[in-house]
């Protein structure tokens, strides 16, 4: 395990009790990229860094039973949230791993992967490249979260600068935080919100 995932570890073991109830606010971009993944039955979708297992209900009732939902997650607490949650509502068609995307082994090979509020991961290429070369060819890729906002609207970049201390460790590229990503796959487009501070990316592997 890297220094960077051991130290969000800790930071998710205290956040984990309250995320959902403090995340309410993500709700709406959280189901717009569960939309933008355009789930078809019997396919496999991964969810990196699946975190309390907020959008694991969505993806298998997108996939139905024929289909496939893999979740991995590199907190402990937040992983624990995810299994109680697949346990409650009989998701019968989720596997979960407690891993990081480093050395995470996917049971199936992905036709569509999710990167919701995942920007530590989606920031290192080690993580990247393992999950990928994994995935079938022309996956499709969806990831949503924060960014930093237009430079200058320095007071907003401040304030969440500040706030999102609590959940990334990593603040490299938190103005484009999709670039990585970007190189990796053959296409690729990027909406962002008004006023500018959430993004939506949707790109396919070659």
């Amino acid at each position: 395990m890297s220094a960077q995932v051991a130290d969000a570890s800790r930071l998710y073991a205290t956040l984990a009790p309250t995320y959902d109830d403090e995340t309410k606010f993500i709700t709406g971009i959280r189901k717009r990229a569960i939309e933008a993944l355009r789930l078809q039955p019997g396919e496999t979708v991964l969810d990196a860094g699946c975190g309390t297992g907020w959008c694991l209900p969505m993806l298998s009732a997108g996939v139905l039973e024929s289909g496939h939902v893999i979740g991995f997650e590199p907190s402990a607490d937040m992983l624990a949230l995810a299994r109680a949650r697949v346990a409650g509502q009989t998701l019968s068609n989720v596997a979960l791993h407690h891993a990081c995307g480093e050395t995470v082994v996917l049971d199936h090979p992905p036709d569509v992967i999710l990167f919701s509020y995942t920007h530590d991961l989606i920031r290192s290429r080690t993580s990247l490249e393992n999950i990928l070369r994994q995935a079938k060819s022309g996956t499709r890729i969806v990831a949503a979260s924060t960014k930093l906002f237009p430079s200058w609207f320095f007071i907003g970049n401040w304030y969440l600068r500040k706030t999102h201390r609590m959940t990334i460790t990593n603040f490299n590229g938190f103005d484009r935080p999709w670039t990585l990503l970007a190189e990796l796959c053959a296409e690729h487009s990027v909406r962002t919100t008004v006023p500018g501070s959430r993004y939506l990316f949707e790109g396919r592997l070659p």
